[in-house]
């Protein structure tokens, strides 16, 4: 288990985002995490939305530059395939994962199983929580 890992992974539609417009609670995380350690946003968008994505976050005060990497699908892999490869990426490039944050159960237990994380955090609406492991931004959930 990745405990003293500093690497945080966001998604973006549903974390950071949700029908184009940044949510607070996920990108309050995101900024903080940014003080924590190193931050990667994923998603099961296609690399043609990074123009999308960038808008978003420029919108919610989150600097390209400040992110180790924006990773969005290639090809035609499905979402979860996708996520995949973005965290076996990430765990090349960094040795480790330390939470990962997204709105998708099963893309979650898909980020256990590949890089045993700190912490998995599940996002609803207004609200997130771990489900396994402790989170180093706990603070920020409320449900």
């Amino acid at each position: 288990m990745a405990v003293d890992c500093d690497v945080f992974v966001f998604d973006f539609d549903g974390v950071l985002a949700r029908g184009g417009a940044p949510r607070p609670l996920g990108v309050g995380m995101l900024k903080a995490a940014l003080e924590l350690g190193v931050v990667y946003v994923y998603s099961g968008r296609p690399r043609e939305d990074l123009g999308v994505v960038l808008e978003v976050l420029e919108e919610a005060g989150v600097a390209r530059g400040s992110l180790a990497g924006i990773l969005l699908r290639a090809g035609s892999a499905g979402e979860l395939e996708a996520k995949r490869g973005h965290l076996e990426i990430i765990l090349r490039r960094e040795g480790c994962v330390g939470e990962v944050h997204d709105d998708n159960e099963e893309a979650l237990w898909l980020a256990w199983e590949v890089a045993a994380p700190r912490a998995l955090v599940l996002h609803g609406d207004d609200w997130c929580r771990a489900l396994r492991g402790r989170s180093l931004l706990e603070g920020y959930c409320r449900g």
